[in-house]
């Protein structure tokens, strides 16, 4: 299958595929003919079977353990935010001491070419 087809058989959008594939959580196992990938039926079924969680807080009778979609333990049934992702501590503030002592040594190192310029 191609990737589109692909992505209709795992019934994902194709971006959401590519991009699972870019960040390696896709089926790992595909056939790679030149720039394009390939992948088979049964390396799709393995990679879905190895995707599935179980919640040993709900029993389903018909089919022993059964998944749970509102359950704590099914990372995929969290809801996320809406937006653009932030990673957390980007933006470090520094104290102003420290703006105030870089400022200084900037005035001295552009008064020190100054002084250089006039008296050469």
């Amino acid at each position: 299958m191609t990737s589109k087809e692909a992505a209709e058989y795992l019934r994902i959008s194709y971006d959401g595929f590519r991009t699972m594939q870019s960040r390696g959580q896709g089926p790992a196992v595909f056939i790679a003919l030149g720039r394009r990938l390939r992948f088979r039926k049964q390396d799709l079924d393995a990679f879905l079977a190895s995707r599935v969680q179980y919640d040993d807080r709900v029993s389903d009778p018909g089919h022993g353990k059964g998944v749970s979609a509102g359950s704590d333990l099914n990372p995929v049934a969290l809801k996320r935010k809406r937006g653009r992702p932030r990673s957390t501590g980007q933006i470090v503030l520094m104290p102003v001491s420290f703006y105030a002592k870089a400022s200084l040594l900037l005035a001295l190192a552009i008064a020190e070419c100054m002084i250089s310029l006039l008296f050469s």
